[in-house]
């Protein structure tokens, strides 16, 4: 059996209105073995949330449109399946915890009955079952069992966010896909929710993808990390060659801009100028206009992903060029 649950080969997802398309993910290549944790890493915009989105096959369905690829989930194409097949494949199979919880929960609704309709929209079970397993999945987040019938606005921000997880995890799916989920917490409840989410991830072999734009957060709790700039992969690798022989320019400026403890420093590390238009995506490097390490080439080509050794993969003209050399 395929010890790879998710396959993304060459995605490319739009966003088309009458005025502009903007080219959110460009050729995206991507593999992830069954509990694995995977990092995404990004500045805003740069695509991460909708490649999330492709997956789940949650898209704008006016303007949202894959152009070509393929997403393999445990060897299906996942763009090949109808709704109502993707219906069954959410919640159950791929859950998401999106990034603001005061936004993806109910506020007409008990936190118990949403958990509960997750239950029993993918298992067979009695409603009284499925609120029993809803105070289960309270506890197991670290909230007492007996506030399954309050409100989404009687919890704290992070209680939200805990119950959201609660939600993503209600039916034990094999892949979960967190988007930011600490970013609008306070650090220490941060602590807690990542301490939590290993601690969940660890005991049910939970394939995971965490979006963040937090290299702590990667460092803390992944074992790959694919970094993500205008909508295109310029470097994935394990964790330790990423943070130990980071590769692209882009990779390298990231890790400049995080506060030292050891250096005395007046100003933070800056990446110059703007991430470019997606909407009008040059034909070159697009990070040839930010970049401190380019070169004339860099404006003529736009350059292909170069595995430097196994599993350790960059998209750099220059680099590529010095190995060929």
């Amino acid at each position: 059996m395929d010890e790879n649950i998710l396959d993304i080969e060459d995605l490319v997802v739009h966003y088309e209105t009458e005025d502009e398309v903007v080219e959110a993910v460009n050729n995206i290549k991507l593999t992830m073995k069954k509990g694995e944790i995977l990092g995404l890493v990004g500045e805003t915009g740069a695509g991460k949330t909708t490649t999330a989105l492709a997956i789940m096959g949650l898209l704008p369905e006016r303007v949202g449109a894959i152009k070509k690829g393929k997403i393999k989930f445990e060897g299906e194409n996942l763009l090949e399946k109808s709704k109502r097949e993707m219906r069954a494949v959410r919640g159950k199979k791929i859950s998401m915890i999106f990034q603001d919880p005061m936004t993806a929960l109910n506020p007409v609704k008990t936190v118990g009955d949403q958990i509960a309709e997750v239950i029993l929209l993918h298992d067979k079970c009695s409603k009284v079952e499925a609120l029993k397993r809803a105070q289960d999945m309270l506890a197991l987040v670290g909230i007492v069992p007996e506030r399954y019938k309050d409100y989404p606005h009687q919890f704290s921000g992070g209680m939200k966010q805990r119950i959201v997880i609660a939600i993503a995890l209600a039916c034990e799916p094999d892949l979960l896909i967190a988007d930011e989920p600490t970013t609008a917490l306070d650090v220490t409840i941060q602590a807690q929710i990542l301490d939590m989410m290993r601690a969940l991830q660890k005991k049910n072999n939970t394939s995971t993808i965490l979006i963040t734009h937090d290299l702590g957060v990667v460092a803390e709790m992944c074992d790959h990390c694919a970094v993500m700039y205008a909508g295109e992969i310029v470097e994935y690798g394990t964790l330790e060659e990423i943070f130990d022989n980071p590769k692209h320019p882009y990779t390298k400026a990231l890790y400049k801009s995080i506060p030292s403890l050891d250096k005395d420093v007046d100003r933070l590390h800056v990446i110059p100028g703007m991430v470019c238009d997606p909407s009008d995506l040059p034909s070159h490097c697009s990070f040839y206009d930010r970049c401190d390490e380019k070169c004339d080439a860099c404006k003529l080509h736009d350059p292909l992903p170069y595995e430097i050794k196994d599993g350790h993969v960059v998209k750099c003209l220059k680099y590529q060029a010095r190995e060929e050399e």
